[in-house]
Parts: structure tokens; sequence; C-alpha cells
């Protein structure tokens, strides 16, 4: 048998797209040289360079009804190595990015009202930290009494410590990390920030005043991040927060109505809002006018009448997450009056469609450059039975 050069065999694999690492999995169990290729840290840099939209792994999600809180991860990706389905009881998912995971959960000895604890978390290494509580921290009514609806005004993100900085996120999720905590009270909306390095957090921002309308959203909705900036949904159907991470500055933007956070591959911030019919999804872009008013533009308009399955082709639908970074979003679609839900991971570009699961639920995907097979391939086994040496 003509045996193909190892550099030719290196390009080959390299232009495997990061989500089909099943080719990679079986790529890698051919032989002791092939392996040894796919754990070479050099291959693993230029197969980054040459795919930069970040894989999905998988997601989070929140399990409604449940008390007082849990979330669940799922895995996407056949080689991910985890569970399929990992539930997380007493932790309520609040936002996933570079690699880790955030959750808020009741700090030990509850008491009225309960106080909740930030809880950053590693998918891929398991690795768990439970952060000093802020001052005020986020709160919530008594356990056993409540849903995740319950909760007081308040939201969080987490982000690479070096996003200000540039960093590409390719290979962060084990170093430092900060935590973006806002909330309402009756009077202002403030932020303050957590550092992994310091291990304690930040003074307050300056507080936007604030009444019943302005405030954080109290639902667990997904922040998106452009650059350095984070972007939170506000409680009202017209506003959202925008937290500057270099600056430290929080100010308030309006908002299309009735619409949804998200962020796409070109790298700027979108809100999604329908459009032209019952599945037309239109992206709109920030604009400033002359004036120094901020509009927002009709920009891209996606036909969901076309990706989705015929029998789910009802006007009753809503974006529930996106993946940053690369042209993907979740939507939720209810068939008839009182339908629970399904909910589908959507390649804007491809066409891809998948059903993920059913309920409803906000979606915090998963994703990083860090493709376990790659990274965990070669392992000094000799080839299996059958399968021919190098």
């Amino acid at each position: 048998m003509v045996q193909l050069p190892d550099e030719l065999v290196r390009e080959i694999l390299l232009r495997v797209p990061p989500d089909d690492p099943a080719c990679l999995l079986r790529a890698a169990v051919v032989c002791k040289s092939w392996r040894r290729m796919l754990a070479d840290p050099d291959f693993r840099r230029r197969h980054r360079e040459l795919h930069p939209t970040p894989h999905v792994a998988g997601f989070l999600r929140i399990i409604r009804n449940a008390i007082p809180y849990m979330s669940r991860f799922e895995s996407i990706d056949p080689t991910f190595h985890r569970p399929a389905a990992r539930d997380l009881p007493g932790w309520l998912a609040l936002d996933c990015r570079h690699g880790r995971a955030l959750f808020a959960a009741p700090a030990p000895g509850g008491s009225y009202p309960v106080a909740l604890d930030f809880i950053v978390w590693n998918p891929l290494t398991d690795e768990r930290r439970r952060l000093p509580r802020p001052s005020p921290g986020p709160t919530a009514p008594p356990a056993g009494r409540f849903t995740v609806t319950d909760r007081r005004h308040f939201n969080a993100a987490v982000l690479c410590a070096a996003t200000a900085e540039g960093c590409d996120h390719r290979g962060c999720h084990r170093g430092p990390f900060r935590v973006v905590f806002l909330f309402s009270t009756s009077t202002h909306t403030y932020a303050r920030v957590y550092s992994s390095e310091m291990d304690d957090w930040s003074n307050l921002t300056a507080g936007i005043p604030c009444h019943n309308l302005f405030l954080v959203d109290n639902m667990p909705s997904p922040s998106v991040l452009v650059r350095d900036t984070l972007y939170f949904r506000g409680h009202d159907n017209y506003d959202a927060f925008e937290y500057q991470v270099t600056t430290h500055c929080l100010s308030m933007i309006r908002r299309p109505a009735s619409s949804s956070l998200m962020a796409l591959a070109d790298g700027e911030f979108h809100f999604t809002t329908l459009f032209e019919g019952p599945l037309r999804l239109c992206a709109c872009t920030k604009e400033k006018a002359s004036t120094g008013t901020v509009l927002w533009v009709q920009g891209r308009t996606f036909n969901l009448e076309t990706l989705l399955p015929k029998d789910t082709r009802t006007p009753w639908f809503n974006v529930t997450g996106s993946v940053e970074g690369a042209d993907i979003i979740f939507v939720i679609v209810f068939k008839y009056a009182h339908h629970r839900g399904d909910v589908y991971m959507v390649h804007l570009n491809s066409g891809k469609i998948k059903k993920v699961f059913e309920g409803y639920s906000y979606v915090f995907p998963y994703t990083s450059f860090c493709i376990p097979v790659i990274d965990d391939a070669y392992t000094g086994e000799e080839p299996r039975e059958g399968v021919p040496n190098a």
C-alpha cells in the first residue's frame, strides 16, 4: 500500500474543520505517527489559525420548575470528554464564555433573603471555583419557594482577563478571568468586577438612575461580548445595559422592541427582531447619526422559513442564544398554544439545523478552541488491530 508523505498527511488533517471532530478522532487511532502529529503543539496552532471560528462543544440550559435551581450541561460533540448530559442541581446558569461557565448558587447556611454565591466551572477540566461574595451580593427568595424568574434584578458574565488586550481566546481557558456583576437597587443600577488574580471585587461603577422599568432583567438571559464591551438585556422591552471592560463604564442603551441580543461572525453587536413576516429574522446594527443619536439600522435578514422543518413553521418563535464570533443561533419554536417548545441550533450560513432539546430555556453555548481529540490524541498506545501502521 502506497503511503502518503507525512507533510501531505499533515496538510490534509489541518483542513479537517473543528465542527467534525470525529474525523480527527478516527485519524488519531490510525497509527502512532498520526497521533504524534495531532498532538504536536505546532499542529494545534496552525489548525486554530486555519479555523478561527470557535467550535461549539455543548451548551448549558436551565431546567425549569426545579427547586431551588438546576442547570444542565449537554454535549453535542461526540468526542468531548464529558457525559452527554450532566445535571448541576442548585446551580443557576448565568453565562458561558472563553471555556468557562458561570453560575449562581445558594450560599451555605441559607437565610432570608437567600444569599447567592458565584461559581465558575470549567466543563473541560471539571475545575470549579466559588468566588468571595461581593457586597451587596446577589440574593433570592428562600429555597423551595421560588422559580428561576424570582431572582432579584441582577446578571453576571464571565470572560478572559486579557479580553481588553486583544486575546484571541484560543488557549486561555485555564488562565486568569473576570466576572462582571450587574445589579439594580430601588434607585440605581451598578456594576463591579471580580479578578481571579486578585481574588477580590472592584469598586462600584457610577450608578445609572433607574425606576421600575430600567432594571437589569430578572430572567437568566445570556450577555453578549463584542470586543471589549459586554451587553446585558434590560427588564423593560426597550432597553439594554452596556459595560465597557477597559474603562469600567456602565451605560444604558435603547433597543428595538421585542428583540434579542446577538453577536455574529462579523464581530459586531446586533439586536435580532422579527421582520417582513412570521419567520424572517433581521439583525439590526447600531450606528451613530451626525447628531450623536444612536440609531438601529436594518442589517442582514435571514429567512428561517427555508431552514426550519415544515411542521415547525409557525409564527411563534424566539432567539434564545447565539454563538459569539459565529453565525450560529438557538431558536425556540412553539408549534401551537401551550406547546412547551422545541429548541433548534441553526447555522445561518450553511443552513444546517439540529433539534437539541424540548422546553423553554435560554441557551448558553460552550465553545472552545481546545479540541479534546487534538489535545489528548497522543496516548502512546499501539494501533488498533487491523489498522495498518504508517
